[in-house]
C-alpha cells in the first residue's frame, strides 16, 4: 500500500514538473517570438500538448521499472526454420521494390533516359557529401573556404571508404555501404524483437518497419541503414549481457549519427533491470560496474567526431557553427519546429508549391503521427524503448530548420513495434494504410519534390 502511494506521488510530482517546464518554455517562446498566424500557434500548442500527454501516459511505466524492474519473459518457442533468411529476404525485397519504384518513376516521367541514369537521384542530397568524404576525407573546402562537410558524421563514409579500397567505384561502394548494413539489420532486428515477441509478431513488426514513409532512404547512399544496424546490434548485445561489444557497437552508432548518443537511454534502463535482477554477491556487483563502464563507451563516438572537428578547424564544435550559418539549424524546441513548418506549409499550399507535398506536409504528418502512435501504444513497449522516444523525438524534431523529419523517424524501430501493438484485430489494415503512403513518398522522392 505504501509503495502504491509513493508511486502515485512520484507520478504526480514528475507530471507537474514536466507540465510546468514545457509550459514555461512554450510561453517564453510565444511571448518573445509570437507566430504571425494563429494556425502556427495552434500547431505548436498541439505538438507540445501531445508530447506532454505521451510523457504523462508513459511515466508510470518508467517509475515502476525503476522501482521494481519486471522479469524478462522466457522464450516459449524456438525460431522457426529459416527465420533469419526470411528476415533478410524481407529487407532485400524492401530495397528492391523501393529502388524499382524510384527508378521506374524517373523513367516513366522521362527524367532519365536509361535505368542506370536513374541512380543519379541522390545528386543534391547528403549522399554527395558522404561520398566526397569517403574519397578525400574532410579536406574539401567550400567557395568560402569552410570545411562544410564536417557537419556529416564519419561512420558511413568510413565504411564506404573501406569498400573503395576493394572496389574502385565510388558510387557503387556508396550503395553497397547502405545495402549491406540494411540487409544485415534484418536478422539482427529479428533476434532483438524475438526476445520479447513471438515469430509472427516479430515478422509483422519488420514489415511495418520496411513500410515506414521514408524507407526509401534505406536503399540510397546515406547513413540510415548503418545506423539501424548499429542501434539494433547495440541493444541486442546489451540484452544478451555482452556489454563490452554493446558499447563498441553503440559507439559506432554515435560515430554514424548524433542521435546515436541517445542509445544511452534504453541501455541505462536495460542495465538497471539486469542489476536489480542479479543477486547481490560481490562478483555480480563488480560485473554490473564493469557493464556500466562499457555502456559509457557509446558517447565516445561523439567524442571522436568532436576530435575530428578539432583536428581540421581547431574548434571541436565547429560543426554547430556551420549548421547554423549554412543550414540555419540549431537545437530548439520541437514545438517551435511545428510552428515554423505549419507556416511554410500554408505558404507553399497557397502558392501551389510542390514543397507542400514533398517537404512540409510529410514532416508535420510524421511528427504528429509519431506522437499519436506512442500515445496509443507506448505503454505496451519495453520501458527502455518508450523512454528512448521522447529524447529521440525532441532532438530530431528540435532542429530549427527541419527538412528530414520522416527520414530521422524511419530508423526509430520502436515506432514499428508501437504500430504492431495497436488494438487492430486485422493487422493487414495497417499494411493497407502504410503502403500507399510509403509509395507516394517514394514517388515524390524520385521526382525531387523537396524530399530530403
Amino acid at each position: 500500500m505504501i509503495g502504491k502511494i509513493r508511486q502515485a506521488w512520484a507520478e504526480v510530482l514528475f507530471s507537474l514538473l514536466a507540465a510546468g517546464g514545457l509550459a514555461a518554455a512554450f510561453f517564453s517562446w510565444h511571448s518573445h517570438h509570437p507566430p504571425q498566424q494563429t494556425a502556427d500557434t495552434v500547431c505548436a500548442a498541439l505538438s507540445a500538448l501531445l508530447f506532454l500527454a505521451v510523457l504523462i501516459r508513459l511515466l508510470p511505466g518508467w517509475i515502476k521499472e525503476i522501482r521494481n524492474p519486471a522479469q524478462d519473459k522466457q522464450k516459449t518457442e524456438d525460431n522457426p526454420q529459416y527465420a533469419h533468411l526470411k528476415a533478410l529476404g524481407l529487407f532485400f525485397l524492401c530495397l528492391l521494390l523501393q529502388t524499382a519504384l524510384a527508378s521506374g518513376v524517373r523513367l516513366i516521367t522521362r527524367y532519365d533516359t536509361d535505368f542506370w541514369a536513374t541512380f543519379r537521384i541522390y545528386v543534391g542530397l547528403d549522399a554527395n557529401s558522404y561520398l566526397s568524404i569517403a574519397k578525400e576525407g574532410y579536406a574539401h573546402l567550400s567557395s568560402a573556404g569552410e570545411r562544410l562537410h564536417l557537419v556529416f558524421f564519419p561512420g558511413y563514409p568510413l565504411l564506404t571508404g573501406l569498400l573503395m579500397m576493394v572496389i574502385p567505384n565510388q558510387v557503387l561502394c556508396g550503395f553497397l555501404a547502405a545495402w549491406l548494413p540494411f540487409l544485415a539489420s534484418g536478422p539482427v532486428l529479428y533476434d532483438l524483437l524475438r526476445l520479447d515477441y513471438g515469430h509472427k509478431e516479430t515478422m509483422r513488426i519488420l514489415i511495418l518497419f520496411c513500410l515506414a514513409p521514408a524507407s526509401v532512404f534505406y536503399a540510397w547512399p546515406m547513413s540510415e541503414s548503418l545506423f539501424v544496424l548499429c542501434a539494433a546490434g547495440c541493444l541486442y548485445l546489451a540484452r544478451t549481457r555482452r556489454w563490452f561489444a554493446a558499447g563498441i557497437v553503440g559507439m559506432l552508432a554515435a560515430f554514424t549519427r548524433s542521435l546515436g548518443g541517445l542509445l544511452l537511454v534504453p541501455l541505462a534502463f536495460e542495465w538497471w533491470r539486469q542489476f536489480r535482477r542479479s543477486n547481490r554477491e560481490l562478483r555480480s556487483v563488480k560485473q554490473s560496474i564493469r557493464d556500466a563502464c562499457c555502456m559509457l563507451l557509446v558517447p565516445m563516438g561523439l567524442v571522436l567526431y568532436l576530435y575530428i572537428n578539432f583536428i581540421y578547424t581547431g574548434n571541436p564544435f565547429m560543426f554547430i557553427q556551420y549548421q547554423n550559418s549554412n543550414w540555419y539549424q540549431h537545437l530548439s524546441w520541437f514545438f517551435i519546429t511545428a510552428s515554423t513548418q505549419a507556416d511554410y506549409a500554408a505558404g507553399a499550399l497557397l502558392n501551389g508549391d510542390q514543397s507542400f507535398w514533398g517537404l512540409w506536409l510529410p514532416n508535420l504528418a510524421v511528427g504528429f503521427s509519431s506522437l499519436l502512435l506512442m500515445l496509443a501504444s507506448g505503454k505496451k513497449l519495453r520501458p527502455g524503448y518508450s523512454a528512448w522516444f521522447p529524447f529521440y523525438f525532441a532532438v530530431s524534431y528540435g532542429a530549427s530548420w527541419l527538412l528530414s523529419g520522416p527520414r530521422y523517424m524511419a530508423v526509430f524501430f520502436p515506432l514499428a513495434i508501437a504500430a504492431e501493438t495497436l488494438p487492430v484485430r486485422r493487422k493487414w489494415i495497417l499494411y493497407v494504410i502504410a503502403l500507399p503512403v510509403t509509395a507516394a513518398y517514394t514517388v515524390m522522392f524520385a521526382l525531387r519534390w523537396s524530399v530530403w
